[in-house]
């Protein structure tokens, strides 16, 4: 069985092994469109997309007019964002953990599809904390106990699966408020829909089931 650290960095091998097109659909996951109203209504101008993969959602904020600049450790998943973004955004190849971003330097933070694919996200927590301004927005989700893909591969920590190379982590609602008991939570709200399927990675539809939180750094 792969370490932790290794299962956390699997999405490179999944990206190089995807034969043709982009590993997820094009289409952003259901999450964005209210989290684009969300920082619109803050007056957010610049957005760092912490794990943006392949380039899907963060093509959505840049669409919507923010400043973006997403951040990924995968250099394949960064090569296909480029394509898709065409230039109408940053991209930055980096562990959303140790970000290379001054404090407080940008209006927003969004993480989505990240929680469930490390082993404990307290630091990209405070890192996120740390580069956002302090009136500035985190918006992120996580998968829930309650997730279609709950217990597919072999369990190697409480509600902690590997799978094809790499990690999947679900959240109970408890863990959630703990994780963001350093922030004033405005919302956290639960969200459904149903997946196609992910070529050769999850190759059949699924219904996901995530907690969305959006936060703000407490003084």
């Amino acid at each position: 069985m792969p370490e932790f650290s290794e299962l956390q960095y699997g999405w490179e091998k999944a990206y190089q092994e995807q034969s043709e097109g982009p590993l997820w659909q094009e289409d952003p996951i259901p999450v964005i469109p209210p989290a684009i109203e969300a920082l619109k209504k803050r007056n957010i101008r610049t957005v760092v997309d912490l794990g943006c993969g392949d380039g899907r959602n963060l093509a959505a904020l840049a669409d919507a007019g923010f400043n973006a600049t997403g951040v990924d450790i995968a250099p394949t998943g960064l090569a296909h964002a480029g394509r898709v973004i065409r230039r109408r955004a940053f991209l930055l190849r980096a562990d959303a953990t140790t970000l290379p971003l001054i404090d407080a330097s940008v209006d927003a933070v969004t993480c989505f599809d990240v929680f469930g694919q490390i082993q404990d996200p307290t630091q990209l927590i405070a890192e996120a904390r740390r580069v956002v301004h302090p009136d500035g927005l985190f918006v992120t989700n996580a998968f829930t106990l309650k997730d279609e893909t709950y217990g597919e591969g072999t369990e190697i920590a409480p509600h902690t699966f590997a799978y094809k190379d790499t990690l999947f982590r679900y959240y109970d609602e408890d863990e959630m408020r703990t994780l963001f008991a350093d922030w004033n939570v405005l919302e956290m709200d639960r969200i459904s829909w149903d997946d196609p399927p992910h070529g050769d990675f999850r190759p059949y539809p699924h219904k996901h089931d995530n907690w969305v939180v959006y936060a703000t750094p407490r003084s």
